[in-house]
């Protein structure tokens, strides 16, 4: 499957998945309205280049980098820069696995990329609660490794739109692995907590 097709059907996953009951889920803190917004846009800009003196970029691309910023303002103090921080490292995690995976081995490309993205989603997971610390966290790994890459490459490492996709079905994948991973040990949590007298009240010593 290409990356448009992939980060699409990505997109569309995530979308049931919200529409269906995602957004109920309170410790997230991110505003149901901003986030309708968010994947009611992203489809309409996949396809489309954004023309800018550095280059095209692609536009959905830079929808979610505008998505991204709004939330690093909107998230609280403490939250943010311990998402940044955690952006920053799986950034580095990311970009080392990105790199050995250029080398030959016995695993397709493709496979290589889906399997970082899913595990930078479920480091993100491990250390961050809330959905908006997670998809940060996420988003600053990503966009770092642009970053660095702009720099070794060239500035017009972010203008064509199949790299630009194949970025963005990255971020879908490694989200939806963070948000499934939490999600999922919290239904377990809540389960738990009814079949095992005293499960919710047990306290570390």
């Amino acid at each position: 499957m290409s990356p448009s097709y992939g980060s699409a059907f990505l997109w569309l996953f995530a979308a049931v998945l919200w529409w269906s009951g995602w957004r109920e889920e309170p410790r997230g803190r991110v505003p149901r309205w901003f986030v309708g917004v968010f994947l009611a846009g992203w489809p309409l800009l996949l396809r489309i280049d954004v023309s800018t003196t550095y280059g095209d970029i692609n536009g959905a691309w830079a929808w979610t980098l505008l998505a991204v910023l709004v939330l690093a303002v909107t998230t609280p103090g403490a939250r943010k820069w311990t998402a940044l921080s955690s952006g920053v490292l799986l950034g580095a995690v990311y970009l080392l696995f990105n790199r050995l995976a250029s080398y030959p081995g016995g695993y397709p490309r493709e496979m290589t990329m889906w399997l970082m993205a899913v595990m930078i989603g479920w480091v993100a997971a491990l250390f961050l609660r809330t959905s908006a610390e997670q998809v940060l966290a996420i988003s600053v790994a990503l966009y770092a490794n642009v970053g660095l890459l702009a720099i070794v490459r060239g500035s017009d490492v972010v203008a064509h739109s199949s790299w630009a996709t194949e970025w963005t079905e990255a971020w879908w994948t490694a989200v939806l692995a963070a948000r499934l991973w939490s999600i999922g040990v919290d239904a377990i949590a809540v389960k738990a907590s009814r079949w095992i007298p005293g499960w919710g009240n047990r306290r570390g010593g």
